[in-house]
């Protein structure tokens, strides 16, 4: 689940580049951060309280059957850019299996209770199973955002995993976002801020009406859409493309925000449930309010517990000091370098953002440290230091990148505003900022403006309740930043049909696909494509974080059946292969809704 802190975070290619050049020897203006909108009344779309029966795509009566009739045209040509892309890697395996990568367009009502309201796209992409398996399965696939576009993530997840030899590998775009009908209006903010923790309550208002400004416009341009990008329409649009693709059950991958789709669909269609896996968990039988209001703890705990500790013990390779204090001591040393304008385009909400999101996978940490390391030289009068660290970071990205940055960022607002409501009152979000970021600085200052206190549509709250839905698999972090640990935890006690499998002393968002833990892809592969899930809660080990050799302890030590580690048989090129692809997941794990302000 991403955070909305409106500068871009680094790309693959970008961590790459800093590692890459601090071996050898981002950036963007001025943001607001999360949202805010009024608090008008206007009709939403269903809320899986229209009446409904469960286990039906429509409410009783509801003619569909030009939607469900629908035939489904497969072509490579109609994939979306980013899946394309994947096949100009020239990677052992990795070009096979874009062979038998095609996609889609179906058509989708907009409201499922009134289709004749209009009609949207929503893009499916699909991978055939590089064998023919004895039981033809079906998984699909979402990376989370909430409104993150699931084509590549869904042709990665066959490429990383076994699951591209055993089932047939689907991606559903959200609707409104990726390939299918795009809903993407602007967003506006505030120029001349640099650094959140020190605003004054001019700068405050000035904030407060930018997101206002950002809903008021987005729904001028785009209300006959709005109302309709929810999870509860976007699970049903997942279920549209089961029936039209005739099989009787999916199994499900889906991670962070893609557990609250998870959620949603078993919910609404437990019948149609096969084996889920649900990894980084919102707490998703809660609301979006409780899900994001514990990121400033979560990340803070990540930077505090796992970042600065490792960065103390590559002092070597970073010197950035010896200990995890004398690193915390360098960090703000930096950041009050960047305040003063000592370090060009890196502000000191830029340094935080780029940081934050490099927390996302323990990969990021060798950029965070090449990035630091570069700033300090640059902070002690290195000049060409700054020019190197600008160099990697890069610009604004290409003009479809913008698009697709501001489209991403339309959805996200949309869906987690039109999910679950949210406290209308704007001034709460800036008692709450003054409350957690003292406590939590990294991100803790950010969430002074939220577009959802503006929001003039009904949250739908629908009540997500998975018992009646077979057993399925919870994985959880120790230290994940994006979604903390104690959330999946309520979700799970909460739910009384799933198994819990925590990983002690990591904290990379997204723990199965590409988190290197055998014991971690045991559990969840093997009930993927068996069907043998965990007899109670579980604890794999942890995995070292990047040039430590040995796991270090960090918080507490999770509760469960303690599991061992497998030994390791991937050859070596097949590593290396799945290093290239994990930095390439880590691009489409991070946040994309971050795009500059208008």
């Amino acid at each position: 689940m991403s955070q909305h802190w409106g500068i871009r975070a680094l790309t693959a290619t970008t961590v790459l580049s800093l590692v890459a050049t601090l071996a050898a020897c981002d950036n963007e203006p001025k943001v607001e951060t999360n949202n805010s909108t009024s608090t008008s009344t206007a009709a939403n779309g269903p809320d899986g309280k229209t009446g409904t029966p469960v286990g039906q795509l429509a409410p009783d009566g509801v003619d569909l059957s030009k939607f469900t009739g629908q035939q489904v045209q497969w072509s490579k040509d109609t994939c979306t850019s980013d899946v394309k892309e994947l096949r100009s890697f020239s990677l052992r395996d990795l070009a096979a299996i874009n062979a038998r990568t095609e996609c889609a367009k179906v058509k989708a009502p907009k409201d499922y209770s009134d289709p004749g309201k209009g009609e949207i796209d929503v893009m499916v992409t699909r991978t055939a199973p590089s064998k023919t398996p004895a039981e033809q399965r079906v998984l699909m696939t979402n990376p989370g955002g909430p409104g993150a576009p699931s084509g590549a993530f869904s042709v990665i997840t066959a490429a990383l995993s076994p699951l591209g030899t055993s089932h047939t590998v689907i991606g559903v775009d959200p609707r409104g976002v990726g390939g299918g009908t795009r809903v993407t209006c602007k967003s506006y903010g505030v120029r001349g801020l640099n650094d959140y923790r020190d605003l004054s309550d001019s700068d405050i208002s000035n904030l407060q009406r930018a997101a206002k400004k950002t809903v008021d416009d987005c729904v001028s341009a785009n209300g006959d859409l709005l109302p309709y990008i929810t999870t509860a329409n976007t699970a049903r649009d997942h279920e549209l493309v089961r029936q039209l693709i005739k099989t009787d059950k999916v199994d499900y991958y889906g991670v962070s925000a893609g557990t609250w789709l998870g959620a949603y669909y078993s919910t609404l269609f437990p019948n149609r449930v096969g084996r889920f896996v649900l990894d980084s968990n919102t707490e998703f039988t809660g609301s979006f309010q409780d899900s994001f209001g514990t990121q400033p703890m979560s990340f803070q705990r990540r930077f505090a517990d796992q970042l600065l500790p490792w960065l103390a013990r590559q002092n070597s390779t970073y010197d950035l000091g010896t200990t995890k204090d004398d690193v915390g001591k360098t960090y703000e040393d930096i950041r009050k370098a960047a305040g003063e304008g000592k370090l060009g385009q890196f502000e000191p909400i830029i340094l935080d953002n780029i940081v934050a999101h490099t927390l996302y996978s323990d990969r990021g940490f060798e950029s965070s440290g090449a990035l630091l390391a570069l700033l300090k030289r640059a902070m002690n009068g290195d000049s060409q230091a700054l020019a190197t660290a600008e160099g990697a970071a890069g610009g604004g990205g290409s003009r479809q990148e913008l698009d697709d940055s501001r489209n991403q960022n339309t959805v996200f607002m949309a869906i987690r505003c039109n999910d679950t409501s949210w406290n209308k009152d704007p001034n709460s979000y800036v008692k709450t900022v003054k409350e957690n970021g003292p406590k939590y600085p990294l991100v803790g200052y950010y969430d002074v403006a939220n577009e959802c206190a503006y929001w003039p549509y009904k949250a739908q709250d629908m009540k997500v309740d998975t018992s009646k839905a077979p057993q399925m698999l919870l994985v959880q972090t120790e230290d994940d930043p994006a979604t903390a640990y104690e959330g999946g935890l309520k979700a799970h006690k909460a739910s009384t049909n799933t198994r819990f499998l925590s990983v002690d002393d990591q904290g990379n968002h997204g723990a199965v696909l590409g988190g290197g833990n055998l014991c971690v892809e045991q559990q969840a592969y093997g009930f993927l494509q068996t069907g043998k899930l965990m007899d109670k809660d579980a604890v794999c080990p942890g995995v070292a974080l990047p040039k430590d050799g040995q796991v270090h302890s960090v918080g507490f030590t999770p509760e469960g059946d303690k599991l061992a580690m497998p030994v390791d048989p991937t050859p070596q090129w097949k590593k290396a292969l799945l290093a290239v692809l994990g930095a390439i997941l880590d691009e489409l794990m991070t946040p994309k809704n971050t795009t500059p302000r208008d």
